[in-house]
């Protein structure tokens, strides 16, 4: 009878406990903090994630918040906690672009999963390398592109992992893949490289010291990687 009784009361204790966390003030909602965020400013991800002031921090349904964060295509993860009495803290991580792809007179801005983030005027300048030679339909923001020539998407991505594993993604102004058996990267200050379509990963990794070593000698002209051997330079 008496360890009844001692239950009851424990849960009579956890009911008032419980009811006084969802009514009182002391737990409303007086700050958010964002952190992880890039490109997307902080007052817009708050609006996106709908949590609102003075909303008492055990009423938040964090599934639902993060399904109406995901509508936004540039977020990639979202992490919500709470911060004790008053807080939430929002930990995003922004999809990053890798390539631009045209389209009717503007960009297809995609990331390294080749989900499209956004669509963005030819004026822009993302500091990314353009995608020539591919062909698509209809898309939509938020999901993946899909070429008509899954070879050529396959090629494509691996390249763009390839260059952003050297670090030339950013040094990089085109891509032609409109030849799959002779790709060619053209890098900013205009040095052609001929990579054909083997070994790309080995042939970018020594195309990056030979680009280096051209562009500290104010050096222009064709790199030809396409043969087995030595790679041949030839100066415009």
């Amino acid at each position: 009878m008496k360890s009844w009784f001692k239950f009851f009361v424990l849960v009579l204790i956890i009911a008032a406990l419980i009811s006084f966390l969802l009514v009182s003030d002391f737990f409303n909602i007086k700050n958010i903090y964002v952190t992880g965020n890039k490109t997307l400013q902080k007052d817009d991800i708050i609006k996106i994630s709908n949590i609102q002031y003075n909303q008492n921090i055990f009423k938040l349904n964090r599934k639902k918040t993060i399904k109406g964060m995901f509508e936004n295509p540039k977020i990639k993860a979202v992490r919500i906690k709470r911060v004790l009495p008053s807080g939430i803290a929002l930990d995003i991580i922004e999809r990053e672009g890798i390539a631009l792809i045209p389209y009717l007179g503007s960009f297809i801005n995609i990331d390294e999963e080749s989900t499209i983030i956004e669509v963005v005027g030819l004026e822009t300048d993302l500091n990314l390398p353009k995608i020539s030679g591919v062909t698509f339909g209809d898309f939509k923001i938020g999901e993946k592109l899909k070429i008509d020539n899954q070879d050529q998407m396959d090629t494509m991505m691996n390249i763009l992992k390839y260059l952003k594993s050297v670090g030339m993604t950013e040094i990089i102004a085109t891509i032609d893949i409109s030849d799959a058996s002779n790709i060619v990267i053209i890098t900013r200050n205009n040095i052609r490289v001929l990579l054909g379509n083997n070994k790309l990963d080995y042939k970018i990794s020594v195309a990056k010291t030979i680009v280096e070593d051209l562009t500290e000698d104010n050096e222009i002209g064709i790199v030809d990687m396409r043969h087995e051997g030595n790679p041949i330079f030839k100066r415009d």
